[in-house]
């Protein structure tokens, strides 16, 4: 059975600017290197420079789509300025998409802060979501007449869980206390810059559609002699770790689509009511080379649950790394299949972007594991497109698939 894709369904993959950009200093994730002796950023992709061949590149595979991020320490690099430098860079950019044919969905926050933002306190602060406002007013007043797709904030959730509960990410913060300050001034940013986006866009005929990237993911209780306990653990993660936020923001109708990254299962096991990730049990999923459970019916069954908010749904991030061509390629088509029965079950699904268009940069990870469409000799920086890439190639030029 083939499923056949509106013409307007949006065909795309992602990238964020810390990872892909290169020589990128003014961050916390730049200073969190240095001080705890991580791999290096660096130049990463040097995206920044080579842009214009990565989106050739991009259309050469059929996509029609493309979601970046712009990159708030580059625009504002020193407290309260800007500089007219990267916001040139940044419309130049968005202009070469357009140029391509490829439509953007423009991420406001993706994980990094300037180092200025949080030597004042960072999201700890509830006085610097101004901050983060004006940010957000000058690049969408500079873009409001070239992009129709915003995402806020990029996975907040994951940012509060690595940065103040685990410690992994900067700030290195472990306090659920400290967490729940951040989450509350994170809602608090988004409220107030949806308002202001909408505020914006009322003086030009242009359509806006703005929402958060929210991780999901399938938790399930780790399957040893805690099992009870475990399955406690998994459905708390589920309920406020995957849903909460949608809940809270769709209530306070300040979604205008659900914009959900889907990745993997997690077996999860009891430690406090917060639970922590089981990855020792034996486990039937494959695993990719991260050690994640790769779970394609998963993604359906989320979609399934997400069709209650009577929203549309952008898939903005879905993608694998591995070291076999082979299982790209059967991640791809499990998860676009799943993706397809959803529709046909009357999921309102408006696009899939594949993460990522290039091999890059993954925060704590380094370099070691490559999820692109085109794989990166970060020596070199030579582009070659993955042969997987071209089976999402087929599907976004046909516009259809078998289920």
């Amino acid at each position: 059975m083939q499923i056949q894709f509106p013409s307007s369904f949006l065909w795309g993959a992602a990238i964020s600017s810390y990872q892909c950009e290169g020589r990128n200093f003014n961050t916390d994730w730049h200073r969190w290197e240095k001080a705890k002796g991580l791999d290096r950023a660096g130049w990463a992709c040097d995206h920044y420079r080579l842009f214009e061949k990565d989106f050739y590149l991009a259309k050469s595979l059929n996509l029609n789509s493309f979601r970046l991020s712009i990159e708030w320490a580059r625009v504002c690099p020193v407290f309260v300025e800007f500089s007219q430098e990267a916001l040139d860079h940044y419309s130049e950019v968005i202009d070469v998409l357009h140029q391509k044919g490829l439509k953007p969905v423009v991420t406001l926050h993706h994980f990094t802060n300037p180092t200025w933002f949080i030597d004042r306190g960072g999201w700890l602060n509830s006085k610097n979501i101004d901050y983060f406002i004006a940010y957000l007013k000058r690049v969408v007043e500079l873009l409001k007449e070239k992009v129709e797709y915003w995402i806020i904030f990029n996975e907040p959730l994951v940012y509060i869980y690595n940065g103040f509960i685990r410690g992994i990410w900067p700030p290195g913060v472990k306090s659920v206390k400290e967490a729940k300050k951040v989450l509350d001034n994170i809602v608090q940013a988004y409220l107030i810059g949806y308002k202001e986006i909408k505020r914006i866009y009322e003086t030009i005929s242009i359509p806006v559609q703005i929402s958060l990237a929210k991780h999901m993911r399938v938790f399930s209780g780790c399957p040893d002699s805690n099992f009870a306990l475990n399955s406690l653990s998994a459905f708390l993660r589920n309920k406020y770790f995957n849903f909460w936020i949608v809940e809270y923001l769709n209530k306070k109708r300040s979604l205008d689509f659900l914009a959900l990254n889907y990745y993997c299962k997690e077996y999860t096991r009891f430690k406090g009511l917060i639970g922590a990730e089981c990855r020792h049990a034996k486990h039937r999923e494959r695993k990719n080379d991260l050690g994640w459970d790769i779970h394609p019916k998963g993604f359906y069954n989320i979609l399934l649950k997400l069709k209650k908010f009577n929203l549309p749904i952008i898939i903005t991030e879905n993608g694998t790394a591995e070291t076999k061509d082979s299982l790209y390629e059967d991640y791809l088509r499990q998860h676009l299949k799943h993706l397809a029965k959803a529709i046909l079950k009357g999921v309102d699904i408006k696009g899939y972007f594949w993460w990522s268009l290039l091999d890059n940069f993954e925060w704590d990870k380094g370099f070691k594991y490559r999820f692109g469409l085109i794989e990166v000799a970060y020596d070199s920086m030579v582009r070659r497109i993955k042969p997987f890439a071209y089976v999402y190639a087929q599907v976004c030029k046909e516009n259809k698939i078998e289920v």
